[in-house]
């Protein structure tokens, strides 16, 4: 015995598949577009992160200069205690 083959509704098949093709050929693009600011945002955000980390260390070496702005202390004074020496006689 043979089996029954399912019935196919009457529908305008080659509008149907035009359709379908034009929304894959879209996404298709959409993907593309999307990768395409994808890597741009990957790129600007280690150039950002490059620049946090430029800044960061621009502001530590400003404070250690106010630090030893503030000390009070004489340049030969700062370099021997940044050598480990001791000036006093």
């Amino acid at each position: 015995m043979a089996g029954r083959r399912k019935k196919v509704a009457e529908k305008d098949y080659d509008a149907l598949i035009k359709t379908s093709e034009e929304k894959i050929k879209k996404l298709t693009e959409d993907i593309k577009t999307e990768r395409i600011h994808l890597k741009m945002l990957k790129k600007d955000k280690a150039r950002y992160d490059e620049q946090m980390a430029e800044e960061a260390e621009i502001k530590k070496k400003a404070e250690i200069v106010q630090m030893i702005a503030n000390s009070g202390k004489s340049m030969d004074e700062i370099k021997a205690f940044l050598e480990g020496k001791s000036l006093k006689k």
